[in-house]
């Protein structure tokens, strides 16, 4: 890999890498990839401001969901206006989301209406106000790091605290094919240094910085992500980080990335399986993600690729309320994304075979052309998650849907999205925090614009 960050390679370099310093090339001897290996932890537990908001990745556990970072537009929750996001854009999408039970951690959106080179920081305290699940983020620079780091150290305590239940995770991306840049790498350190975890979106994109062959682009990926965790865990042994590759598939007509084709669904199954069966490490990538416009290439697309990651393996399905190429964030498909999450991980749960729920005794009890409704072993197992409900699929008869006025999906998430931010409530932070972390961000803007 070429790693342009002087310290970096000197870190690997005494590890038993072979580097040029001149051409800023690193070499990974087999051996020492297979030891850094070891050490990286196999369950991940993403924090919340309190316990009850965390979640653990695990190889053999549940599947989660969370909202993609990076968008810069937002699709009006009342219009429907697809527009530059602003930050009481942002506001509202973050309260929707603390109430989504099957989306349990967000990234970032940029915003227009605040400083372009400190909207992240923006981004991330409009977070911390107003939600409470764990957050994934990339910062501008190294020093817009730090007072990302100064505003959770005012939330958490000190540094202690926030090393040991630390509610962001450091997001940063070697460039494909093969480069850490010298901003990225000095931010992977200092996360490290601070005990945040790292989460490595790998996204070479196949045919444009990567092979054009499918086998060829997950080598690069893995190549990439081998890489960066070996110097991870040569500055911080046990550093955290789960396998989270995100190949997409360049469009050869016009070089665009595309999220929704179908090679994104075997290429999200090819790593969940790389990441639990070879590696034993919790996967992570892109699923609810989808290209163009109409609602019903986005729902298509969606379903596709997370069912295509659900039954390879996929621990934590990346992309909820994004929607065109994840380029903009919308609050009505964060809602049909949190149904569709309910879905998979039903599917997931399987069936569960035991005397009880054999129901042979119960069979015998009701008899020949008896129903079951009424039954104390139906009503014992209607709320227990054995059958789900849906809050806008329909399930009803074509007249009792008209006679309700024939709303589709979309209409009936978007009245979903206003009843719940109407009601729903989220615990703020202690006063001194807030107004410490507003007292960061306006220095942050006086110092990074001047």
């Amino acid at each position: 890999m070429l790693i342009d960050h002087d310290k970096a390679r000197e870190i690997l370099q005494k590890e038993g890498a072979e580097v040029d310093h001149d051409r800023k090339i690193v070499k990974f001897p087999p051996q020492l990839v297979e030891e850094k290996l070891k050490f990286v932890p196999k369950s991940i537990t993403y924090h919340g401001r309190t316990p009850e908001y965390d979640i653990t990745l695990s190889p053999d556990g549940d599947i989660y969901a969370r909202v993609a970072g990076g968008a810069i537009k937002y699709v009006d929750l009342k219009t429907g206006e697809n527009r530059r996001a602003r930050i009481d854009d942002w506001k509202e999408f973050a309260i929707l989301f603390d109430a989504m039970p099957n989306v349990q951690m967000i990234a970032t959106l940029h915003c227009s209406d605040v400083p372009a080179q400190t909207s992240d920081i923006h981004s991330i305290q409009v977070l911390l106000e107003n939600q409470r699940k764990a957050i994934i983020h990339n910062a501008f620079s190294l020093e817009n790091h730090r007072h990302i780091i100064e505003m959770l150290l005012a939330v958490r305590g000190s540094k202690e605290e926030l090393s040991h239940r630390p509610l962001m995770h450091h997001m940063l991306s070697p460039i494909s094919p093969l480069f850490l840049d010298e901003n990225n790498t000095a931010q992977l350190l200092l996360a490290c240094e601070y005990g945040i975890p790292t989460d490595i979106p790998i996204m070479p994109s196949a045919a444009a910085t990567a092979p054009i062959t499918l086998a060829g682009t997950l080598a690069l990926a893995n190549a990439e992500f081998l890489g960066t965790m070996t110097l991870a865990q040569s500055a911080r042994r046990g550093h955290s980080m789960p396998y989270f590759m995100d190949p997409v598939v360049a469009d050869l007509r016009t070089g665009e990335a595309l999220f929704g084709a179908p090679e994104i669904g075997i290429l999200n199954a090819a790593v969940s399986q790389l990441g639990v069966e070879f590696y034993g490490f919790p996967p992570q990538g892109i699923g609810l993600a989808s290209d163009g416009f109409s609602a019903e290439q986005t729902l298509f697309q969606r379903c596709q690729n997370t069912l295509m990651q659900c039954l390879a393996g996929g621990k934590l399905i990346i992309g909820a309320g994004t929607v065109e190429s994840v380029m903009a964030l919308s609050p009505v498909q964060l809602v049909i994304d949190n149904e569709i999450m309910s879905i998979a991980r039903r599917w997931l749960r399987g069936i569960e075979v035991n005397e009880d729920t054999l129901a042979v005794e119960v069979i015998h009890r009701v008899g020949q052309r008896g129903h079951f409704l009424g039954d104390k072993h139906t009503l014992k197992y209607a709320r227990s998650g054995e059958l789900i409900g849906a809050d806008i699929l329909e399930r009803g008869r074509r007249s009792a849907w008209l006679s309700q006025g024939g709303k589709n999906m979309e209409q009936k998430a978007r009245e979903r999205a206003l009843v719940i931010l109407a009601k729903h409530q989220v615990d703020p932070l202690p006063r001194g925090v807030v107004e410490e972390l507003r007292k960061i961000v306006n220095r942050a803007d006086k110092e990074i614009m001047k």
